[in-house]
């Protein structure tokens, strides 16, 4: 999704995220089953209303439009595909956010190696060209063995009423288009089937679905997100469940179903990769005070002043949480409670090597301040300096420092993406082809301004031309996002090819 994608597999599941001239878009798939017709494929499509053109329809109303082709091709062969286009709610108020828009489809296909082939197009923007990617996917499900199929994350579920495209199993189930959970969501939800346990493991036989959370690294089970199901075995058994994960520590998971028989042997099971962010469960003073620093290398730092700036510069790697604390920390001045906040925050990073991993860092902070520092600011604690810690430095970045009728500017790609503040051993969210664009009004000092981005989370403003250009080109038109051609004026073509 972008002339830039997103492109992460983990097992069966695959998470697209692609921005085709500012469309931004989450796609995701699941397999399935159904016995004695075979296995089909779901595609679950989420559209960000606020990167589609909206255009008044024949009620006067504004109304996006997206063209989607899905296509799944085997030896050059095309088995199934789907062509058409998806329509956003209407709206009648420009002035707020355009509301978001799901689509799901379902493809009938046979055990065996595909090619997914996605196209996605703006369909008011007639000029752009629509984005285009394939990915491989593989589906089996096979008669001799027991088989879970893919799990299904879910917005939210009820009891149908009128069967359709949602329906599985009696409930109508609003996919969750993503892996990645922010704080404001406190529920994971989840739906699997499991195939075969009647014929495998014998007509009235008892199994134990087992459900559980893990960490993604150390593979650790979280004895406080594990749950079970007994059931008979069937020709399909359903498992449709939820954790509240209002308490999940930020970081990176999987969740596990597995199929136990009587034996307390697994017979089957599937993972699924989430990732959590979270503020949640913050770090207690008396934690803090029962870490133990004694001959490790926080002892050489005595000075609170030297320290501060050290954990200050922490901020872009740190959860929102690991922020709120240290400000609370630092506002004591306590030296020795700051070592420990220091220390820990590496080892928790690094159990083995936490001193490595700080001067590792500590390098990437000083080029940040000699860079980005301002005469009242450290470089860590502006927009490039955070953007650059955070996620890295940038593949590519173009500086317009000189460009008619334009304040200063730069635009960051990043060709893979990692957030850096959930876990500096093991990044997550990977995303792909990423842009970042910096402006400075002021014209005097170092300090440029974060924008607009394509990375999720992050600002994503479609009027961020008109900013650059604002000094020459006011607009008070909430409908423009794109200034008036000016000579030498090249942000558009600069953010679609960054040099």
């Amino acid at each position: 999704m972008k002339k830039h994608l997103i492109l992460v597999c983990f097992v069966l599941l695959a998470v697209l995220t692609a921005n085709a001239n500012n469309v931004t878009a989450y796609l995701t798939y699941a397999t399935f089953n159904v016995p004695a017709k075979g296995p089909y494929i779901e595609t679950y499509l989420s559209v960000i209303g606020n990167s589609v053109t909206f255009v008044k329809n024949a009620t006067g109303k504004y109304q996006g439009a997206v063209d989607i082709t899905i296509s799944f091709t085997q030896n050059g062969e095309i088995k199934n595909a789907q062509k058409y286009t998806l329509i956003s709610p209407e709206t009648d108020d420009t002035s707020k956010a355009y509301p978001n828009f799901i689509d799901q489809q379902r493809f009938t296909l046979a055990n065996g190696a595909y090619n997914m082939d996605i196209s996605i197009a703006d369909k008011n923007k007639l000029l752009d060209k629509p984005f285009v990617t394939t990915m491989p996917i593989t589906i089996d499900f096979p008669e001799n063995k027991v088989t879970v199929s893919d799990i299904q994350t879910l917005e939210s579920y009820v009891k149908s009423t009128t069967p359709s495209i949602l329906t599985k199993s009696g409930f109508d189930l609003i996919p969750y288009v993503s892996t990645f959970y922010p704080e404001n969501i406190h529920k994971l939800r989840f739906y699997a089937e499991i195939y075969n346990s009647k014929k495998i493991i014998g007509e009235g036989e008892k199994i134990v679905l087992n459900y559980f959370l893990e960490s993604s690294e150390k593979k650790v089970k979280l004895n406080d997100y594990s749950a079970f199901s007994k059931q008979t075995a069937n020709d399909v058994n359903i498992l449709l469940s939820e954790f509240n994960i209002e308490k999940l520590p930020s970081g990176n998971y999987n969740l596990i179903v597995e199929l136990r028989d009587k034996e307390n042997k697994i017979q089957a099971e599937r993972s699924y990769f989430i990732q959590r962010k979270n503020s949640q469960g913050q770090l207690s003073i008396e934690d803090l005070k029962s870490v133990n620093v004694t001959n490790t290398f926080v002892t050489s730092y005595t000075s609170v002043d030297t320290l501060s700036d050290y954990i200050r510069s922490l901020r872009p790697i740190s959860s929102n949480s690991e922020i709120q604390y240290a400000a609370n920390q630092l506002k004591g001045r306590n030296l020795e409670l700051m070592q420990k906040l220091f220390y820990n925050f590496w080892k928790s990073r690094n159990e083995l090597e936490p001193q490595l991993m700080w001067l590792e860092y500590y390098k990437e902070v000083m080029k940040v301040n000699k860079e980005f520092g301002t005469y009242s600011l450290k470089g860590y604690d502006t927009d490039r300096g955070r953007v650059y810690l955070q996620y890295g430095r940038p593949d590519q970045r173009s500086k317009m420092d000189v460009e008619p009728s334009a304040y200063p500017y730069e635009i960051w790609e990043y060709y893979s993406l990692y957030d850096r503040s959930l876990s500096l051993t093991y990044p997550g969210n990977k995303q792909s082809n990423k842009k970042f664009v910096f402006y400075n009004p002021d014209l005097v000092t170092n300090k440029y301004s974060l924008i607009h981005s394509t990375a999720q989370g992050e600002i994503n403003n479609t009027r961020w031309e008109l900013l650059i250009h604002k000094r020459d080109s006011p607009s008070t038109n909430m409908d423009d996002t794109k200034a008036p051609d000016h000579f030498g004026g090249n942000a558009g073509e600069n953010f679609r090819n960054p040099r």
